[in-house]
């Protein structure tokens, strides 16, 4: 037996507006009543489903909370973009990592690691990749990733591709249908691409 159940994830940061904003177009939660909990520094995303749980307000259940960093009476830190969460949720997108992106892209969201497939095929190895993933991060710096399953054909069509001496993310990606050679959607689009500059170096996006 475990010693729990998962009740909800907590995110820090500065702006309620813009956290809920991006969250729920992110995770198609909806935005729970102000007055719900919180006294101002505590923010809510979740269902209007029976919850069960003792306290909450009849049918609400929340699943995503945000932190205000500047109201908190509690020890907080400010989300930055240039420091490696200790913990991130990891989000399946519904059209692929593609188009994730780029309507992440248009709600403020940034590429910190752009997508490739794991594991990563190459010539010399004997197995296929069963994600298509990238790390992405909210307007405040919260990370988190974009993971869409491989079938076991486009797993196949990828190592294949490998063998054959393709090596470039972008055209193994390609080769598992996951994006285009010819530049990728995000190249297609009118969105402005924002990438996270890291410590050592810039990441480039690769689609």
């Amino acid at each position: 037996m475990s010693i729990g159940t998962m009740r909800c994830v907590a995110f820090n940061v500065t702006d309620h507006e813009v956290g809920l904003r991006f969250w729920s177009a992110l995770t198609g939660y909806e935005v729970l009543d102000p007055g719900y909990w919180g006294h101002g520094w505590l923010a809510y995303l979740g269902t209007t489903e029976p919850c069960g749980h003792p306290g909450h307000p009849p049918g609400y259940k929340h699943e995503i909370i945000l932190i205000h960093t500047d109201h908190a009476p509690i020890e907080t830190e400010v989300p930055t973009h240039h420091q490696t969460n200790c913990v991130h949720v990891d989000i399946t997108p519904n059209q692929g990592v593609d188009s994730a992106i780029i309507d992440i892209l248009a709600l403020g969201g940034s590429v910190k690691k752009p997508p490739s497939l794991y594991p990563r095929p190459s010539a010399a190895c004997d197995e296929e990749p069963i994600i298509d993933w990238a790390v992405m991060q909210d307007p405040f710096g919260n990370e988190f990733c974009l993971v869409f399953d491989l079938t076991v054909e486009q797993g196949a069509a990828a190592l294949a591709a490998a063998r054959r001496g393709i090596t470039g993310d972008r055209e193994l990606r390609a080769a598992a249908g996951q994006t285009t050679v010819a530049g990728g959607v995000l190249q297609q689009s009118c969105v402005p691409i924002r990438v996270v500059q890291s410590s050592s170096r810039t990441l480039g996006v690769d689609l």
